[in-house]
């Protein structure tokens, strides 16, 4: 066995030797990102919007809600590629596309061609990490996919989209604005909401806990082995029961609720 591990090893250092010359040459960062990387890029992005279309028409639906006053949506999109997001992007929308490698251009000017329901504003190049040609406060939003797992600082980038970020007050369901975080008690209350069975067991688990501890003194013969494993197995079991509603509630709310909802709806 280890004979055929060393052998599979050293056949994939040979067919990876000219990779190695090319890296330690200067030259395959070079070939990679001019030449491998677009084209393959361009590739995948047909397969890969097939696949992605309906989460991502869910995932960009509500940008226009974040439209400046004059109803304009300023959109900037860091790591854009090839312009695989193009077609799911709001009618009217300005876009400004930001990527270190300036060889995505004409495949990005390919795109635009294709979709012409946005406005194409400027291609920069550069880093995520430092967007200086981007002004301040300049974007009603910024898209990030498939980014942040490649790049060299996060917090970096995180840090710069929020600066072209325009500052605004925002609000949602959940009670968050930009202004003030939500709070202990308040995230407390939002997820008891959401999984009600949660507080629900741990309520039941306490109680069953504290009665059992109550009786202690009042278990007559029988002995306390006995009585603690009683109180355990109960204790576990309405844990266990809260779970399994909670799951069974989840289940409801997430997949027959709404597919009852859409059929009714037709």
């Amino acid at each position: 066995m280890a004979l055929t591990i060393f052998i599979l090893q050293l056949a994939v250092r040979i067919l990876a030797c000219p990779l190695y010359l090319l890296n330690f040459l200067g030259l395959w960062k070079g070939i990679c990102k001019k030449c491998f990387f677009p084209f393959f890029l361009v590739r995948c992005t047909a397969t890969y919007n097939k696949q992605m279309a309906s989460h991502k028409r869910e995932l960009f639906s509500s940008l226009q809600e974040h439209a400046s006053p004059s109803g304009e949506l300023s959109l900037l999109e860091l790591g854009c590629g090839t312009g695989a997001n193009f077609k799911f992007y709001p009618p009217g929308c300005r876009v400004t596309c930001v990527d270190p490698n300036p060889n995505f251009e004409k495949f990005l000017i390919k795109s635009i061609a294709e979709n012409r329901h946005v406005q194409f504003e400027r291609f920069v190049v550069a880093a995520g990490e430092d967007m200086h040609p981007v002004a301040d406060g300049s974007m009603d939003v910024v898209v990030c996919t498939l980014v942040l797992c490649s790049v060299e600082n996060q917090e970096r980038i995180l840090q710069e989209v929020r600066r072209v970020l325009r500052p605004r007050k925002m609000s949602s369901d959940n009670q968050w604005s930009a202004d003030e975080d939500e709070g202990q008690f308040s995230r407390l209350i939002r997820k008891s909401r959401d999984s009600p069975f949660v507080p629900v067991g741990i309520a039941g688990f306490m109680t069953v806990v504290s009665y059992g501890l109550y009786k202690l003194k009042n278990r007559r013969n029988q002995k306390m082995s006995i009585h603690l494993i009683h109180m355990r197995v109960a204790a576990q079991g309405f844990v266990v029961g809260a779970v399994t509603l909670g799951v069974l509630y989840s289940m409801y709310k997430d997949y027959i609720r709404p597919r009852f909802f859409n059929v009714s709806k037709k």
